[in-house]
């Protein structure tokens, strides 16, 4: 698997948050690991948001992570059987957001406080970045009204929180509606697409396990 949208999607939201920093003698560029794991948990999330809501840009994100794949042969991918393979699993953490249910890996219990950036982006890393940007886009194709659900639940719970985070003095100007988070979600693949790669068609084997799916792939 070719690592792509999992590092440019934290590597882009680092940027944003003035990551990574010099630290100790050598001026090394670390990041502070319980940003890269809440960022990684974000990630998921905005996959997520793509495949519940946007299956069209989903399944193009998955076309262009397995470009390497023979889509025509008998060998060819079916997110059938992953989806499929975990939805017992799945079932069971209903009402938790897509990070909780699909659980990435947190890099403070491998790395301490804090990660080299060179670290983060080595290709083992960023191999299970991408795994879990997959991982991601899977649930949501798969869960498009849990996702919903889990959504709208959270927003009104930060939207009811709201005053007292600004009085804590938390950095939170607003809280992104559904489809704030959509248009925001969209915007991270036009930087992509402008920055790195177009996105390709859809391959006719993923397409035909989408819809088997019962998504409606014009949306």
């Amino acid at each position: 698997m070719v690592s792509i949208f999992g590092f440019y999607f934290i590597n882009t939201m680092l940027k944003q948050t003035g990551w990574p920093k010099r630290h100790g003698l050598f001026r090394t560029e670390v990041v502070a690991t319980f940003i890269a794991d809440a960022l990684i948990d974000q990630m998921i999330d905005w996959a997520a948001a793509l495949g519940a809501c946007r299956p069209k840009l989903a399944l193009q994100v998955i076309a262009l992570m397995l470009k390497d794949r023979d889509w025509e042969g008998k060998d060819a991918p079916e997110i059938s059987v992953f989806i499929n393979g975990a939805k017992d699993r799945w079932n069971t953490q209903r009402n938790k957001s897509p990070h909780e249910i699909i659980e990435p890996i947190k890099l403070s219990k491998s790395f301490g406080t804090i990660i080299k950036y060179k670290d983060l982006k080595d290709n083992r890393i960023c191999a299970i970045l991408e795994q879990f940007c997959l991982m991601g886009l899977l649930w949501g194709l798969a869960n498009p009204d849990q996702f919903k659900f889990w959504y709208e639940s959270d927003y009104k719970n930060k939207k009811e929180n709201f005053p007292l985070m600004q009085k804590a003095g938390l950095q939170v100007n607003s809280i992104p509606t559904l489809s704030d988070f959509l248009k925001e979600s969209e915007r991270m693949l036009e930087d992509y697409e402008s920055e790195v790669n177009p996105l390709p068609l859809i391959p006719s084997k993923l397409l035909a396990d989408a819809r088997a799916l019962g998504r409606d792939i014009n949306s």
